[in-house]
Order: C-alpha cells, then sequence, then structure tokens
C-alpha cells in the first residue's frame, strides 16, 4: 500500500510513461520482493504465450485465417462498442469526483480513463498498475490529490461490483445453455462468489478508515515510511472523503454502479457483432452468458499482464460447452484481442502524451 500512496502524491512521477510503471517501482523500498514478484508475472506469462500458441497450432493456422476473413470491411465494427464502454465507464467516474464546476472534463476522463487501463493491463501490477497514474494525472490537472485518488479508489470498488453482478447474471443463464455441464457450474460459482466477496470487503473497508488503519499497523510492525507519517493528516482526509462519499452521496453511487453494469452489457453486445461477423450469429441471451463466463475467467488470471492465455483458455472451453467448437472460440479471441490491441495503443499514446 505504501508504494501506491507514495505514487499518488508525488504527480511528478508520471513524466513519462515508462516513469509509471517499472523506473517506478525500482525505486522504491523492499526492491527483492518486488523484483520476485515481477518475475513471477513474466513467468506466468511466458507459460501464458507457450500454451497459447499451442493452443492455436492445435485449431490450425488456415481454420482461423478462414473465419478472420470474413469480417471484410466490418473490421470498424469491433472497435465501436468498447469505444462506447469506456465513455460510460468515463461518465461513471465522473460521478465520483466531488469538484465542483472546474472538474475535468468528460473527454478528458475518457482518455485518462483509457490511459490508466493500458497500464493496469499491460504491466505486471495485478491491474493496479494504472491507477496511480489517473490519480497523478487528475492531480497535475488541480484536482486535489484527496479527491483524485478518492475517485479512483472508488471507481475501482464499484467496476468489481457491477462486474461481479455481470458475472452472476451469467451463471443465472447459464444453466439454458449450458445444461451439458450443469453439474460443474459450481465451481464457477465459487469463483463469482469469491470475486462478490472480495469487492463488498473493498467498499466496506473503504468506510471504515483504511489509510489511518494500514499507517497504525505499519507503526506495530515497526516499518512505517517516513514519507508516509509526513502525509498522515492528507491521508485521514483521503478517509473522510471515502466514508462521506457513501454516506452522503448514494445518489451518485447508485448511478455510477447501473453505468458501469451498462458498460458490461456493452461487452455482450460486442461478442453478439463479433460471431455475426465470422458468420455464425448467436443469441443476446448466449452472448450475455458466453461474454460473462469469459469475464470471469479473466479476473481469474488478473496476475498475468492482460490475462493471456488465461482468457484464450478460458474463452475456448466455453465456445466447447455452448457447442460453438474450438476453431470458432479461438476465432473470437483473437478478435477481441485484435480490439484490445487497438485501445491499449491509444491508451499507451496518451501514457506517453503525459508530462
Amino acid at each position: 500500500m505504501s508504494w501506491w500512496l507514495n505514487f499518488c502524491f508525488n504527480a511528478d512521477s508520471c513524466k513519462l510513461a515508462k516513469n509509471v510503471t517499472f523506473e517506478y517501482f525500482e525505486a522504491q523500498e523492499l526492491p527483492n520482493r518486488k523484483t520476485s514478484l515481477r518475475r513471477l508475472n513474466l513467468i506466468l506469462l511466458a507459460i501464458a504465450c507457450v500454451f497459447l500458441i499451442w493452443v492455436l497450432q492445435e485449431v490450425g493456422w488456415n481454420v482461423l485465417w478462414g473465419h478472420l476473413r470474413q469480417v471484410g470491411w466490418y473490421w470498424p465494427l469491433l472497435m465501436l462498442p468498447y469505444g462506447v464502454v469506456n465513455w460510460l465507464e468515463s461518465v461513471s467516474w465522473k460521478y465520483m469526483l466531488l469538484f465542483g464546476k472546474d472538474s475535468p472534463s468528460l473527454s478528458r476522463l475518457f482518455w485518462l480513463r483509457l490511459g490508466g487501463e493500458a497500464l493496469n493491463q499491460l504491466t505486471p501490477t495485478a491491474s493496479l498498475g494504472g491507477e496511480p497514474f489517473k490519480a497523478a494525472r487528475l492531480h497535475a490537472d488541480g484536482v486535489p490529490w484527496e479527491t483524485a485518488t478518492a475517485s479512483v479508489v472508488i471507481h475501482k470498488g464499484i467496476l468489481v461490483l457491477s462486474l461481479a453482478l455481470y458475472i452472476l447474471l451469467g451463471l443465472a443463464l447459464a444453466p439454458l445453455y449450458l445444461p451439458a455441464v450443469g453439474e460443474h457450474l459450481w465451481l464457477l460459482g465459487l469463483g463469482a462468489l469469491g470475486l462478490t466477496a472480495g469487492g463488498i470487503a473493498f467498499v466496506i473497508a473503504q468506510r471504515r478508515n483504511p489509510c489511518g488503519s494500514g499507517l497504525k499497523l505499519l507503526h506495530r510492525l515497526g516499518y512505517c515510511p517516513p514519507s508516509l507519517k509526513d502525509r498522515e493528516e492528507k491521508l485521514n482526509s483521503l478517509d473522510s472523503l471515502l466514508s462521506a462519499y457513501y454516506r452522503e452521496h448514494r445518489v451518485r453511487a447508485a448511478l455510477a454502479f447501473i453505468l458501469f453494469f451498462m458498460s458490461w452489457i456493452l461487452h455482450a453486445v460486442e461478442v453478439w457483432v463479433m460471431f455475426w461477423l465470422v458468420g455464425h450469429p448467436i443469441g443476446w441471451g448466449m452472448a450475455i452468458c458466453l461474454d460473462a463466463l469469459a469475464m470471469l475467467f479473466t479476473a481469474l488470471g488478473f496476475f498475468i499482464p492482460a490475462a493471456v492465455g488465461v482468457q484464450e483458455g478460458g474463452n475456448i472451453l466455453l465456445a466447447l460447452g455452448f457447442n460453438l467448437g474450438m476453431p470458432l472460440g479461438a476465432a473470437f479471441s483473437i478478435l477481441r484481442r485484435l480490439r484490445e490491441a487497438f485501445w491499449l495503443s491509444l491508451g499507451l499514446i496518451v501514457v506517453g502524451r503525459e508530462k
């Protein structure tokens, strides 16, 4: 927690995109532990890449190319749903910024979120590497540090809760579309319940002075960096903002949650479009069920950058369960990766342009 708070305090650490990731982490305390974690991330990534290549080889490159060619000139359609997704989530983020009329514009939040999500997915930081970037850039735009950081923390909590609800919706639909594997759905249910419990615990923790409690714990353990001691007042102010948001702005929180849930539904629209483009249209219910369960696999692979291998393996297993076949599952995975590559590239450009 200490490295994250230190990063958010120091907006100058975002001078270059690379400082947002590896150079910053190398400069922090406990380098051996962090180097070991990063090494583990990279080992898992290498294993996942080998697995992915093997799976695609088993499917057959010619078969995959045959499916992808059917998209033809409709490639831009693949990119549109996620643009709307990011816009909805940016509107949701704006509901968490209690900074009056001078709060950042929606377009600014759109691009900052795109950059932050690129760092979340591409760095070995368990989907957290882009959050300090978002808070630091908001602070550089004139938003008080406490307000910027609180908005990012609240945003993450609502993201997890809305994703959990979406996955539970997919599980509710699963018996209609996956009757053959119904006896194994309890395993996916356990994963969904774990995600839900984690999201609820995270939101509850935000209301119970997490920074102050964290400082007290560090004091007891005998490890509390001077940089955090000097900022105790600001950390207490952050705690106040977090707890006050859920107590005094419940309508904003509800609207933010609804917008986030709508963004997950749009992911299902993307799935529907992809299968339609490859010449194998599916129903809306199946699209929601397939995407929601695919999101569960992706969430379980949070420790690997971009969930490489985990996402593809989950997609192919689900395609087999839905009787779509391995080739269609692999083609779907590739199309989703191409969409990700497009938007992640834009996000990295945003990060690179930020000073």
